[in-house]
């Protein structure tokens, strides 16, 4: 379908950075027909909000301290605070300004890489450091609502538009203040604000209970981690050798910890309990950005997409359902996806309101014996299940790469029968809870997006 309008000199000229984009005066001329509407009312984000604060570079991260939010920890209403991709700034060495701290109520946007995602802060995130491509705003608006629309349609196509610096896409607060913001009938705001407030109550929820199942898995295992030392050199006689020659296979701390929890309990292979599956790859010709997907289309799971341990359900892209069914990747509730390419060894598991296909770089674990896929899902989240796996990276040209046989090879530790209950039990509540908020987060985005498409319908 082509689309054609008519856009005068004057019009150019009264841009901010005398834009000369087709695209760009499509959008605003989709703004403008909003407008027109009796029952919607569009103001400027710089109007309806107290403040727009962005970060600092901060060169030194450290092992533990506070926090430091960058563009990749910024997904759709959540940030990703998964610990093995967080980073660290020690306060006790670098003076930190107030300023860059998200507090209560702030909203934290990216300034380029995820122009079109917002995350809400809260009380898991309170404090945070913002780096130099972050902007934590303060809305006047119901929070919940604010940042729905930050994630909406609407909004990425705004960011479609941002401008451009010398290598990458670059939003300026002046065209983040330009934004324009659909301030809807009450009752609608007050609706989606209660939907994101019940989604963010069940996300922290479920943070602590899979905090809780963690902390009663590693005082069962009962290793302490600081007495394996970090021998940088050290040597392997030949008998002791392997089918696998890589260094990193024979690194003592991985060895030594795993040497110690088969001194205490009996392991099983994952292979001999579970099928393991790697995914597919579509081809980026297949790819469709979430302003152009269509109701039908499936989110295409890529390894950047496990976040939280789960998996995020508007990643970056989208597959038509027809190559979905021909794929037939068969992934149902309660399996397990896990990272074998790029970031290694990062855990999901499917809930009921998943459906997606997943990318090469992802295996599908299918638990099919005795074991309780939530008790594996929660050994695979801990270091016991970890160094395994980074034990047996190669790279691959350059990017590092599990091969699935040898995540087969990963031991499961059999605690006691009770304790695995106890474990699988709150993981199963953690999935239930992670469940209700992606239903709650997918009815308010819907709202959002069915509102101003039926009032645009109405011109």
């Amino acid at each position: 379908m082509v689309q054609t309008i008519t856009i005068h000199l004057n019009e150019i000229e009264k841009t901010v950075d005398n834009r000369f984009s087709p695209k760009y005066f499509l959008i605003t001329h989709e703004l403008k027909g909003l407008e027109k509407h009796p029952n919607i009312k569009i103001k400027k984000l710089g109007d309806i909000v107290k403040y727009t604060i962005s970060g600092s570079y901060i060169p030194k991260y450290s092992d533990k301290g506070t926090p430091y939010l960058r563009v990749s920890d910024i997904k759709t209403i959540e940030l990703d605070l998964n610990p093995d991709n967080l980073v660290y700034i020690n306060e006790n060495e670098i003076k930190i300004p107030d300023k860059i701290k998200v507090k209560d109520g702030d909203i934290v946007i990216g300034r380029t890489a995820v122009l079109g995602v917002s995350s809400l802060i809260n009380a898991l995130s309170l404090g945070f450091i913002i780096s130099q491509h972050l902007t934590r705003l303060k809305p006047l608006l119901p929070t919940g609502y604010f940042v729905a629309f930050l994630n909406s349609s609407l909004f990425k196509k705004q960011m479609e538009i941002a401008s451009y610096g010398i290598t990458r896409v670059e939003l300026t607060h002046a065209q983040l203040k330009e934004v324009k913001v659909p301030i809807l009938e009450k009752r609608y705001m007050e609706e989606i604000d209660k939907l994101i407030q019940l989604a963010d109550k069940k996300h922290i929820e479920a943070f602590k209970k899979i905090n809780q199942a963690r902390q009663i898995f590693e005082e069962t295992i009962n290793i302490n981690h600081s007495n394996i030392k970090e021998e940088k050199t050290y040597f392997i006689s030949s008998k002791d050798l392997a089918d696998i020659f890589t260094p990193k296979f024979y690194y003592p701390k991985y060895l030594n910890t795993l040497k110690q929890v088969k001194k205490k309990f009996k392991t099983v292979k994952l292979g001999d309990i579970a099928d393991i599956k790697r995914g597919d790859e579509v081809g980026s010709e297949n790819y469709k950005k979430y302003i152009n997907k269509k109701y039908s289309d499936i989110p295409f799971v890529r390894t950047s997409d496990l976040i939280n341990y789960e998996i995020d359900n508007y990643p970056d892209y989208y597959i038509e359902e027809e190559i979905y069914k021909e794929l037939n990747q068969d992934i149902k509730e309660g399996d397990i996806l896990y990272t074998k390419d790029g970031k290694i060894g990062l855990p999901a598991m499917i809930t009921k309101e998943d459906k997606c296909i997943i990318a090469s770089g992802i295996a599908r674990i299918k638990v099919q014996k005795e074991i309780n896929p939530n008790y594996v899902f929660l050994v695979l989240s801990n270091e016991i299940g970890l160094y395994q796996a980074l034990q047996r990276v190669v790279i691959a040209a350059t990017l590092p790469h599990l091969q699935s046989e040898r995540l087969a090879e990963i031991e499961i530790p059999l605690i006691d029968s009770q304790k695995q209950k106890e474990i699988s039990k709150l993981v199963e509540e953690v999935f239930i809870l992670k469940t209700e908020k992606k239903k709650f987060i997918k009815e308010a985005l819907e709202l959002i997006e069915d509102f101003i498409e039926n009032r645009r319908n109405d011109l």
